[in-house]
């Protein structure tokens, strides 16, 4: 059996391995299998994507130009992701360059507030059924890379 793992802490990811494995081997013995064919558990240490943080200072400066130039309302916060990116890798692990991940919208909003109304999921991102609709998402992508291009220690947003 193989299994993926997300968790949002190292510590956490730690404790859930080990759960995995603790339970795992618990149950067969419980069911009566004897030492000798108690399950394996291998985990391969190096094959996960951790986290991605977002820089909270960063966050509130590129929050703020990204309103300025598309409004209140377009810019709304995200819950949080198990999706696993390899974005994370960017800020290093030890964060120590500021990194945020954010996402453009791109489905038609009249489909959003029908999934809204009717509890329908949209496609996934991945999905052979995802339609983004090319204006204005490319226009609104390009104006956040736009507003985030000048951000750095030096460089005050240009809104």
């Amino acid at each position: 059996m193989q299994l993926t793992v997300r968790t949002y802490k190292k510590e956490v990811r730690e404790k859930v391995l080990a759960a995995i494995a603790r339970i795992a081997k618990d149950c067969a013995t419980a069911f009566g299998i004897p030492p000798d064919k108690l399950p394996e558990v291998h985990v391969l240490q190096d094959e996960f994507s951790p986290a991605t943080y977002n820089n909270p200072e960063l966050t509130k400066r590129v929050t703020v130009a990204l309103k300025a130039a598309l409004g209140n309302d377009d810019v709304v916060p995200k819950d949080q992701s198990m999706g696993a990116e390899d974005f994370c890798e960017y800020s290093l692990p030890d964060r120590s360059i500021p990194a945020l991940m954010f996402v453009v919208g791109a489905v038609d909003p009249a489909k959003v507030a029908e999934s809204k109304k009717t509890g329908v999921p949209l496609p996934s991102l991945y999905s052979s059924k995802f339609a983004p609709v090319p204006e204005p998402t490319i226009r609104i992508g390009i104006i956040n890379d736009e507003r985030r291009a000048g951000f750095n220690e030096e460089i005050k947003p240009n809104c």
